[in-house]
């Protein structure tokens, strides 16, 4: 135990929070991947939807490699304050907020090749545009799209973690009013007065229920 702690200690000691992994060299690979727990709500009237998900991201910090403990360190989740974390927000977002019961819901691993997982809880509620000419034998096509909002692709180089299976539980919900026909992993690129960005989109294609 002490020596796990001497190396946690060293670990952190030093630890620049406010540079990225690498800095001036090559941008951060960030991996992302979803679990959904629910979608809550799908509003016509709001043109909004809200989801609870498990958000995890992976990326490499070589400041944090170790040696001497063949395992991977599950820290407290304070310890995310004191690390480097990927600016990570979603762009068609309304209002979001991290669960805090019975502590802030966000976990932090460590591995000893430097590799960090960086987990969090998530309710949030995201603008869905809808076309309801069709209504109501609508199709609608709702998105989450993410990105980081100050770095750009010369920093951080966001990906789905496991490609298509990176995102998870969205069959498995049932909506009183729509159906959940399938959802698609999208990667764009976009250019800002900042620079260049490459937000990552899921996409659920949903269909009105009639007469639900």
């Amino acid at each position: 135990m002490s020596f796990v702690k001497e190396t946690v200690d060293k670990l952190l000691k030093g630890y620049d929070i406010r540079l990225r992994p690498d800095f001036g060299g090559a941008p951060v690979a960030v991996g992302m991947s979803i679990d959904v727990a629910s979608i809550d709500m799908v509003s016509e009237v709001n043109m909004d939807y809200t989801l609870t998900m498990y958000f995890q991201q992976y990326w490499r910090d070589k400041r944090l490699a170790y040696i001497g403990i063949p395992l991977n360190l599950t820290l407290d989740n304070r310890v995310a304050d004191q690390l480097w974390v990927p600016d990570t927000y979603f762009l068609n977002d309304k209002k979001s907020f991290v669960h805090g019961v019975t502590v802030k819901n966000r976990m932090i691993r460590l591995h000893p090749d430097g590799t960090v997982l960086y987990g969090l809880r998530i309710t949030t509620t995201a603008a869905c545009m809808m076309d309801l000419r069709r209504y109501p034998l609508d199709e609608q096509n709702c998105t989450l799209e993410i990105e980081s909002y100050g770095y750009t692709t010369d920093d951080i180089e966001f990906y789905w973690k496991g490609g298509e299976s990176a995102v998870t539980g969205v069959t498995r919900i049932e909506l009183p009013q729509f159906s959940i026909v399938d959802y698609k992993l999208v990667s764009r690129n976009v250019v800002f007065s900042t620079g260049k960005h490459a937000p990552q989109q899921c996409v659920v294609h949903t269909r009105n229920i009639p007469n639900a």
